[in-house]
């Protein structure tokens, strides 16, 4: 069973050399890394690129800086043809010593499972991930976006051949995420089960790659433009998505 770890990274070469270093000491060794630098002018990656010695180490340089939803569209169209499953890593967090053990041994009791979710949490083990119910499934658009039953940033763990043409936004260039996971959701639950696999030290606000700054006029553009390709995609047509896209302009408007 053959994990690949998804690691954009942009101006924190530092943090990715300790993100790597957690995934070479995981106590389960079958995987592949895909690491793509969004930030080709940052002198500081050099050390790195010249230190990449494993074999399952796979580096790729954007030729300027694309956003992280290219970045790891970039990614997953360079996925080994036998990798199984695909987790997201970002390059300022890493993994606890046996999360690959932990996801192999989930994959191994739950064989029907295409989607396993476990923690994200803080060294000090406060989880991040916020869930009532623990070995249990829950629906993505429903438990986490609109009712929020489920919360916080989590790991995701998820069977290869289910993401197929599946991709991040490819109109807005930074995060957003949630477009993604929600095409995801339509045909599969999450099977979420409390372990604490990917450890943080919280979020950087100034730097990195979900964060820039956004006015309300910008935010409510990107959410119009997330609804346009989804209706490009054929899925805006679901309830779920068009409630999430008008609760999301509502906050922007009044928060």
């Amino acid at each position: 069973m053959k994990f690949s770890i998804i690691t954009p990274t942009y101006k924190r070469s530092e943090e990715l050399s300790r993100c790597v270093t957690s995934v070479l000491n995981q106590n389960y060794q079958d995987f592949e890394m895909i690491i793509v630098n969004d930030s080709p002018d940052d002198e500081s990656y050099k050390d790195f690129e010249k230190n990449i010695s494993d074999n399952r180490i796979k580096y790729f340089k954007n030729e300027k800086n694309m956003g992280v939803n290219y970045t790891r569209n970039f990614a997953l169209d360079n996925l080994s043809k036998d990798s199984d499953y695909i987790i997201f890593l970002d390059d300022d967090d890493w993994f606890a010593n046996d999360t690959l053990s932990n996801f192999a041994k989930l994959i191994k009791n739950h064989t029907d499972e295409n989607w396993l979710v476990t923690n994200r949490a803080y060294e000090s083990g406060k989880y991040l991930t916020i869930a009532p119910k623990n070995n249990t499934h829950y629906n993505y658009a429903f438990d986490y976006l609109i009712f929020r039953n489920i919360k916080g940033d989590a790991t995701h763990c998820i069977k290869t051949n289910k993401i197929k043409n599946i991709r991040f936004s490819k109109k807005n260039k930074q995060g957003d995420e949630w477009f993604f996971f929600y095409q995801l959701g339509l045909k599969n639950k999450f099977f979420y089960s409390s372990h604490n696999s990917t450890l943080s030290e919280g979020y950087d606000v100034n730097n990195g790659l979900n964060f820039r700054k956004q006015n309300k006029f910008l935010k409510i553009k990107n959410t119009l433009t997330l609804l346009i390709e989804g209706i490009k995609l054929n899925i805006a047509h679901h309830s779920s998505f068009l409630f999430y896209i008008l609760i999301r302009i509502l906050i922007t408007i009044f928060k």
